[in-house]
């Protein structure tokens, strides 16, 4: 193989079956042994509405690792088949728990349906509401 021939990754059963090809052709070389994703691992990224440059620091996204392009930079597609570069650091599992007071663009509709659930559950209880929904 010539270093300009890209490498091909076996796709993992559980890829949606339109997202194969992205998933296959993606950059990347094998993943470290002390990495803690492994290829295919379904993961998220939250973004931030202030984040300093556009793209998936400001959305945020859901995918699966591919590959590693660097010591802790992980490359994978998102659930649309766009290729994405990570550090490790910033990737949570998929299906984390949505922080309800969290502050990122990604949740916001998951937020909203639990902070909802809350004072549903704090009126039931006949708790006082306070400005924020906070019980008094």
């Amino acid at each position: 193989m010539s270093r300009h021939e890209q490498l091909r990754h076996p796709v993992p059963d559980h890829i949606p079956a339109h997202l194969a090809e992205a998933f296959a052709s993606t950059s990347g070389g094998a993943l470290r042994s002390h990495c803690p994703y492994q290829s295919g691992d379904a993961v998220q990224r939250h973004g931030y509405a202030g984040h300093p440059a556009p793209g998936f620091g400001r959305t945020g996204f859901r995918g699966w690792v591919v590959a590693t392009v660097g010591g802790t930079v992980l490359t994978g597609i998102t659930e649309d088949g766009k290729e994405w570069w990570e550090e490790w650091g910033r990737l949570e599992p998929a299906g984390t728990p949505v922080d309800p007071w969290g502050h990122c663009t990604c949740c916001h509709e998951a937020r909203l349906v639990l902070r909802r659930a809350e004072r549903a559950r704090q009126h039931a209880r006949g708790e006082q509401l306070g400005l924020f929904g906070a019980a008094t």
